[in-house]
């Protein structure tokens, strides 16, 4: 009897998977960005420092590279399109698709930032546009297959760091800046400010966990202050709360994806980078690890949101 449960423990521990993965990339990497291919269960990693992106096993081994280091770099975000097997890649100055079905791989640049300004955040959902974050608040709208864009919304001046997030029925952005968190009407680009309790600040990334008749529920990702959190949003995106049950302490986690019900967090050390004032050595290698955002009883919104209305803003 007591070999029998010392098996079952043994294979149960078996079919669990690591809380970390190392990832096998090369030194000097810095990994800033990743996305996940629910086809093959494979993800893409972005390089900072070279502007290289590695497609990864689950296991964190490398398998090949779709952008080579002489691109332009750093790598800022990744987005992935499965049905299209259209891979989103965006630096600071342009916004590139990579075609994972033609053979040879081909990469086209699809738009690029002002002269005044970089861009910041790249929103992905199945299908046409792709919605970017400029760091002057300008919201662009990227049609890849057109080749074209244009400005959706303009949000009030603000920090140049932000984050971005489409709703999953593509109704309307939810948008981090500035301490605070916007909606922008994807028809019209109409902006409001989102009502929000307290102010939420360091946001890197926004990451749309899952959506029922209650509430949107979003992970906000703080890279500056080391921690990931869950927002609960009405379902008219209007009014959130921060969760502070679902807090939880990481370094620097500035980006991450959503694969199946978990959140993936890319750990990619970016603080010892040079550029950002590190030491060039980072102490431990770049890994992934799991973010659990749901509760056994989440609170309702309507009893824990604040009353006030949200200000129109153009």
């Amino acid at each position: 009897m007591r070999g029998r449960l010392l098996l079952v423990a043994l294979l149960g521990l078996a079919g669990c998977k690591p809380a970390q993965v190392t990832l096998g990339v090369p030194p000097g990497f810095y990994p800033s960005a990743v996305a996940h291919d629910p086809v093959n269960d494979r993800f893409f990693v972005g390089s900072y420092a070279t502007g290289a992106i590695a497609m990864v096993r689950r296991d964190g081994s490398m398998i090949a590279t779709v952008r080579p280091e002489s691109a332009p770099h750093p790598i800022v975000q990744l987005g992935y399109d499965a049905r299209a097997r259209r891979l989103w890649a965006l630096t600071p100055d342009t916004v590139e698709v990579i075609d994972l079905a033609a053979l040879p791989v081909r990469r086209t640049v699809v738009a690029r930032a002002g002269p005044d300004g970089r861009f910041a955040d790249i929103a992905v959902v199945g299908g046409a546009p792709a919605f970017v974050l400029a760091a002057g608040g300008a919201i662009v709208a990227v049609d890849a297959a057109r080749g074209a864009s244009r400005v959706l919304a303009q949000l009030p001046d603000g920090e140049a760091e932000g984050s971005l997030a489409l709703l999953p029925d593509r109704s309307a952005l939810v948008v981090a800046r500035a301490g605070g968190l916007w909606r922008v009407e994807v028809r019209t680009g109409a902006i409001e400010r989102v009502a929000l309790g307290a102010s939420l600040t360091d946001v890197s990334q926004l990451v749309v966990v899952a959506s029922d008749a209650t509430a949107h529920h979003v992970a906000a990702f703080r890279g500056r202050a080391n921690e990931i959190v869950t927002l609960r949003l009405t379902p008219d995106a209007r009014r959130a709360v921060v969760d502070a049950g679902t807090r939880m302490r990481f370094d620097t986690p500035l980006h991450g994806v959503l694969e199946g019900r978990e959140v993936v967090v890319l750990l990619g050390r970016l603080r010892h980078h040079p550029s950002l004032g590190g030491d060039g050595r980072p102490n431990l290698p770049p890994r992934l690890a799991t973010y659990f955002p749901g509760r056994a009883s989440p609170p309702r919104l309507a009893e824990s949101l604040p009353a006030a209305g949200p200000a129109l803003v153009r």
